[in-house]
């Protein structure tokens, strides 16, 4: 006890044992100038929050009112004991554990809003699930004890940490998928791979992303399918956003022509048939590429650019339409039905 930091903080400055009135008199006027000095520290907070837009200062400034209030008072009493020559007693202790566990609260109540609330909440929009928010709060709270009671109390502290390790061991494995679709769920957050309303494909999957949680990030595939899918696979995953750079999106169709087209036929028609079609987009214009042939047809691969990956079926189904109409009228037939590529190029 008396070996504590906190009975040399206050011994350095209170050291000599006074009349009562004395301390009565010094702990009041303790408690007044503590008085001015929270009010004017809260009336600066109140005024820097009325300029932000979160409404989370507001909530915070109200919060840390009546524990600020009752450690002004805690520390007017602590004054009163010390000047009395009462720094060794009970009472000293409790009045010590009681300020550092307020000084804790306040601390961590701090930091739950700007990193929880704020930062994650607000500025990122990831939601920490219950069970992770109590988890992370139960250690630093445990912490503080711990620290408390080791600097107030002078109890051997080393087996509460070594249990507390284990503990936050086992309880970390028990929740690794959890933590890891947390931790991705961030990293995506903060290096914007995607946003709500972007069309991409993870994996093979194609679809409209409808909302980015703590856990999974869930997509409207166009069949109207919501597909949900966890932030640690999207973090390992080869994600295509065909809403980036821009909603400029280049698609491939293979075709298949009779021997006697010529590549100039071909060209002219994969021409028209874009001019046909008001979605496909002039600049880029279609291209066709031969890529082969066989001695019953040739292949060709034929790219055009769309505006708005959703239309993607559409366009396609129209394009080739009226592509087989353009050959049909230069007297080329198609040799086998269009088959749309599965690749997409951005």
């Amino acid at each position: 006890m008396e070996n504590s930091w906190l009975h040399h903080f206050w011994s350095d400055f209170l050291w000599l044992p006074v009349e009562t009135g004395m301390a009565l008199g010094v702990a009041a006027g303790t408690l007044f100038g503590g008085e001015i000095l929270y009010r004017l520290v809260f009336l600066a907070m109140a005024r820097l929050s009325t300029l932000t837009t979160t409404h989370l200062d507001d909530l915070l400034v109200k919060r840390m009112r009546p524990p600020a209030r009752g450690l002004l008072l805690l520390l007017a009493a602590h004054t009163f004991l010390v000047l009395r020559g009462g720094g060794a007693t009970r009472a000293w202790s409790v009045l010590s554990a009681l300020e550092l566990a307020i000084l804790a609260y306040i601390v961590i109540e701090v930091m739950e809003t700007l990193i929880l609330d704020y930062w994650m909440g607000e500025r990122k929009g990831v939601q920490p699930p219950a069970v992770v928010r109590h988890l992370v709060l139960t250690l630093l709270y445990t912490m503080a004890a711990i620290f408390i009671l080791g600097n107030v109390a002078g109890v051997n502290v080393m087996p509460l940490l070594a249990t507390s390790t284990v503990v936050t061991v086992v309880l970390g494995l028990a929740l690794q998928d959890t933590l890891g679709n947390l931790f991705a769920g961030l990293s995506m957050h903060v290096e914007r791979p995607f946003s709500i309303g972007d069309w991409i494909s993870v994996d093979g999957v194609e679809g409209q992303v409808v909302e980015m949680a703590w856990r999974a990030t869930r997509i409207r595939t166009l069949t109207r399918d919501i597909v949900a899918i966890p932030n640690a696979v999207i973090g390992k995953a080869r994600v295509q956003n065909f809403d980036l750079p821009a909603r400029l999106t280049g698609r491939n169709l293979e075709v298949l022509v009779t021997l006697e087209a010529s590549p100039e036929q071909v060209e002219r028609a994969v021409l028209a048939a874009g001019e046909a079609v008001p979605r496909v987009l002039a600049d880029p214009a279609p291209r066709a590429w031969l890529r082969g042939a066989t001695p019953l047809c040739q292949r060709y691969v034929i790219r055009i650019w769309i505006e708005g990956f959703e239309q993607k079926d559409d366009i396609e189904s129209d394009y080739l339409k009226a592509l087989w109409n353009t050959l049909h009228a230069e007297g080329v037939a198609l040799k086998t039905p269009a088959t749309p590529a599965a690749a997409a190029v951005m």
